[in-house]
């Protein structure tokens, strides 16, 4: 179980080369305890050298400042080792059964035989693979192994998690579990998570705070609305029409501060405003039309839309990975 307060990772001025490469230019992170990070970024981005740095696998290049729990890395990374757990696709013992393989990392971390049992039956239970304990991780589909990997992290009970793309190979509705057991520990247990993943919707539903990684920079970070809303200019109106309600993009290009009108994929009509200033003179001018409408309200940026623009080229040495 984690503490409240505090900060679990800080970093300043992280660099990592990997001879003539720059995977990292200096990036600065600050990670509050019992909050779910997300650190997002295409393939070959540095996500994972940034986590394998953080829990002492990996040595920085060069560094301002770097402590993990209250704690120096790499210096002080055998202190850190025993309170973070881990997600991996490399630390599954494929000859042993599911409840061996946890039994075994529990016993580790330091559990009696019973203790760990019960920890192993808890976290199968969890994960929905009780029914499989007895089996042998070889017989185990990629998204049951999946599963495995993240009970596999958390049976230590770790402050500090650092998950790698923890929802590949689960189906959709796998992952919606695991997004709420991971807001449920972030809440009651004040664990915290690090999870590096290109998946934005999911991301965007879990993190309470993001940060876009591209060329070996920190593109931008914050709360998801936040660097939505910093990174995105555009600002929209969504008009919902009633069943059957026709609505006149010219009436609607008319308005005063509407300086686009397009409709969307889901019978709405998509407003572009000058600036958000302008957004409840637009909404009234929209609510004094002769027709009936279902809803009237601004549409705020999307995460996937803030990803695309800080790293599809919509800022300056966004374009590209080193």
């Amino acid at each position: 179980m984690g503490e409240a307060g505090g900060l679990a990772v800080e970093v300043e001025g992280l660099e990592r080369s990997f001879g003539a490469l720059h995977a990292l230019d200096g990036i600065d992170l600050r990670i509050p305890r019992g909050s779910v990070f997300g650190l997002l970024g295409p393939n070959g981005a540095g996500k994972t050298t940034t986590v394998r740095i953080l829990n002492g696998v990996l040595e920085p290049t060069r560094v301002r400042h770097l402590r993990v729990l209250g704690h120096e890395v790499p210096a002080e990374a055998a202190a850190v080792r025993p309170r973070v757990g881990v997600q991996t696709d490399t630390n599954l013992y494929d000859r042993m059964s599911a409840r061996d393989n946890l039994v075994l990392f529990a016993r580790l971390y330091g559990a009696t035989r019973a203790r760990a049992r019960e920890k192993a039956d808890g976290l199968l239970t969890m994960f929905g693979l009780l029914d499989r304990a007895a089996d042998r991780v070889v017989t185990f589909s990629k998204g049951m192994k999946q599963k495995l990997l993240l009970a596999r992290a958390l049976v230590g009970d770790p402050e500090l998690v650092f998950l790698d793309e923890p929802t590949a190979g689960l189906d959709p509705e796998a992952s919606h579990e695991l997004m709420g057991h991971i807001r449920r520990m972030s809440r009651q247990d004040h664990t915290t998570f690090f999870i590096a993943s290109h998946r934005l919707d999911e991301m965007e539903e879990v993190c309470t705070q993001v940060a876009v990684l591209a060329g070996g920079l920190i593109r931008e970070a914050g709360p998801p609305a936040d660097v939505a809303r910093r990174a995105v200019a555009q600002v929209r109106v969504r008009v919902t029409p009633a069943a059957g309600a026709a609505l006149s993009f010219e009436a609607l290009g008319a308005i005063a501060g509407v300086i686009g009108v397009s409709g969307d994929d889901d019978g709405g009509v998509l407003l572009q405003a000058r600036a958000h200033a302008d957004v409840p003179r637009i909404v009234r001018g929209v609510a004094a039309l002769p027709v009936e409408l279902l809803g009237v309200a601004e549409q705020p940026p999307t995460l996937a839309e803030a990803y695309l623009a800080l790293v599809g080229g919509g800022r300056p040495g966004g374009e590209g990975e080193r």
